[in-house]
């Protein structure tokens, strides 16, 4: 049983690291976004991607060992937990395994934080990008220049000015 729940612990370990990676790569997206670096922010992406698979391959290898601790403990695998297990399990490791699971649900929650401000940044962007769209569309004159014989529209000028100046 000790050696399953080591090997949970360092699962849980090693989920903190790449969660920590994780939420340091969106600090670093939010700041790409900020100064409209996409270079850089394509390379974030692909390392967020790769933590991503990361994470979750090591998540599998937490599941399993939590499956099988349940087992051992005669508990449902399916709905086994660390606040559940920790109150099956003796000290220190309900100790140990309590700590583990508050800090990582905090990085979890951070990360989400994150995450939204950095979606709330670049609707932001898009919001900006449709305006200068609408307006710039907004200055072209709806009406044809040249019709279909190949003479021009009405009589008038053609196009808006963009400053009111004279």
């Amino acid at each position: 049983m000790e050696s399953l729940l080591k090997e949970l612990k360092n699962s849980i370990q090693r989920q903190q690291q790449l969660y920590q990676s994780l939420l340091d790569l969106f600090t670093a997206e939010r700041s790409a976004i900020l100064i409209s670096d996409v270079e850089r922010l394509n390379i974030i992406v692909a390392d967020k991607e790769r933590v991503l698979r990361d994470i979750g391959t090591v998540e599998v290898k937490r599941r399993h060992a939590t499956e099988q601790i349940a087992v051992r403990l005669h508990e449902a695998p399916g709905g086994m937990c660390i606040s559940r297990l920790c109150t099956l399990i003796d000290e220190p490791w309900a100790t140990e395994l309590a700590t583990a699971g508050r800090d990582l649900k905090a990085l979890v929650d951070a990360i989400q934080a994150a995450s939204e401000r950095n979606r709330s940044l670049c609707l932001h962007a898009l919001q900006f990008v449709n305006g200068s769209i609408r307006m710039i569309t907004n200055l072209i004159d709806p009406e044809l220049v040249y019709h279909s014989t190949g003479r021009m529209g009405k009589d008038r000028p053609v196009g808006r000015m963009l400053s009111g100046a004279a």
